[in-house]
């Protein structure tokens, strides 16, 4: 499954904006204004494949001893990164997948429990795995001292030279979500750890702690604090890289044995070298999520709001660890592109998690889609061998987000553009010819007077 972005939500996430209801959330705004933006790739196709492609469009190779830091799921659990996903990438960069026991009682709050459930939950049968708290744990500095004097963490840390923080992102009981931050305060912690940061510098007793959870900005802030100081651990960011997967949207955190199932579909899989606005960008998608029935953000955005949730950006924001400003750049055209030049078909559309294929000449697949199929257009990445003024405007009609092409006329790109669609093409041209090259493609012939979409959409359809 994928999330179906509408235009006016994708236009403000390129521009580096944040949604209205996201601001009003968002008490300093205003103080980062003057941060630089970063860059966030996304992908709408959640797969082995283009887990390693976004990794790649990245730059930043993992060297050295790499450790992949996942969440291995609570037993019961069902939602967390499968082996299958992660797997690929895991093996190109001869990584050993990470983690630590936890904090609250389960399946893997002792490391007998915890490498049973890592084995059921079959990460074993892909890669190396390290509880890095099996032998004790060990103290690096923090950056801020706001609430927590330091972050206690697993002693295998000093094993590895380079961080992939991969992170399942999803609603959490306690700190409204679970992204990268989190993944790399609470997730890189050891159980001890863990303790001290949920109690905001109180006390590092797994029991004591859950008596000490008032202070809930202290405990967001002490995550973003925490997290902040393993990013200057690997080198101050220069050795680690993020990426979350989003999909599988419950509430509930992958810590849950019995997760509430999601109410929305998959968005994609985003990363960037700055945490900070990778978790940034996925919060304004779920804000801007253009909810149905049957597929509503509803329930998880209330789960962020109703724990302030986003202030564990703002706090990470605040301290210098990265910048709520960010370009979003998709990754998926280039790939569709080749696939369709490969294959010789006319065109491709790839959205809600699905790349169908078509091979019918002209526009007769773009009307059927408009006609049947219109989701399948709504928020898509479209590859398509040619565009005239036709396929532009039943694009534009259908709700298409972005096109890629090897050729495209002038019109075309016009129009697109101007209904804020991104064009990629090969090769621009004045006019689309017919088959034999000796003239105007007919079909664009009968749109030279039509001055809008609406317009040459009526004419199509009576063709």
């Amino acid at each position: 499954m994928k999330s179906q972005l509408c235009m006016a939500a994708l236009l403000i996430l390129l521009t580096g904006c944040h949604s209205k209801q996201q601001q009003a959330n968002s008490s300093e705004q205003s103080e980062i204004t003057d941060q630089k933006t970063a860059v966030v790739y996304m992908t709408q196709d959640i797969s082995p494949a283009s887990l390693v492609r976004i990794y790649e469009a990245l730059g930043r190779p993992a060297e050295g001893r790499v450790a992949v830091k996942i969440s291995t799921g609570e037993a019961g659990g069902h939602n967390y990164l499968k082996p299958e996903l992660i797997s690929q990438l895991v093996h190109q960069v001869n990584g050993t997948i990470v983690e630590c026991n936890t904090a609250y009682p389960g399946k893997r709050n002792s490391t007998k429990e915890h490498w049973q459930t890592i084995r059921d939950h079959g990460f074993l049968d892909i890669a190396k795995v390290d509880l890095m708290d099996e032998e004790g744990d060990f103290t690096i500095p923090v950056q801020d001292s706001t609430w927590i004097h330091y972050d206690r963490v697993g002693t295998h840390l000093k094993n590895y030279d380079f961080m992939i923080n991969l992170a399942h992102f999803k609603g959490h009981a306690m700190g409204g979500f679970g992204g990268v931050l989190k993944n790399q305060s609470i997730g890189v912690a050891s159980a001890a750890g863990k303790a001290y940061i949920h109690s905001a510098g109180i006390t590092e007793s797994t029991i004591k702690t859950w008596l000490h959870t008032d202070n809930q900005d202290g405990f967001l802030e002490s995550m973003a604090a925490a997290a902040q100081a393993v990013h200057n651990y690997f080198g101050n960011g220069e050795r680690i890289l993020y990426i979350n997967v989003v999909n599988n949207l419950s509430v509930d955190c992958d810590c849950d044995s019995h997760p509430a199932a999601p109410e929305m579909d998959d968005i994609g899989i985003l990363a960037s070298l700055d945490p900070v606005a990778l978790d940034q960008a996925c919060v304004d998608l779920v804000f801007n999520y253009p909810s149905k029935d049957g597929d509503n953000a509803a329930a998880l955005i209330e789960r962020i709001n109703s724990r302030h949730g986003i202030h564990t950006i703002e706090h990470a924001a605040k301290i210098g660890l990265g910048s709520r400003q960010y370009e979003l750049v998709s990754i998926d055209g280039a790939d569709m592109l080749s696939l369709l030049n490969t294959n010789n078909l006319s065109l491709l559309v790839r959205n809600k998690g699905v790349t169908t294929t078509h091979d019918n000449r002209g526009v007769q697949d773009l009307l059927a889609l408009l006609a049947e199929h219109p989701d399948r257009l709504h928020g898509a990445v479209v590859a398509d061998k040619m565009i005239g003024k036709a396929a532009a405007a039943l694009m534009i009609s259908g709700g298409v987000k972005a096109v890629y092409t090897n050729l495209i006329c002038t019109p075309a790109r016009e129009m697109l553009q101007q209904a804020g669609v991104k064009v990629v093409a090969a090769e621009e041209v004045p006019m689309i010819l017919n088959r034999d090259r000796s003239g105007q493609c007919p079909i664009d012939s009968r749109l030279n007077d039509a001055q809008t979409v609406e317009e040459c959409v009526a004419i199509l359809r009576q063709l």
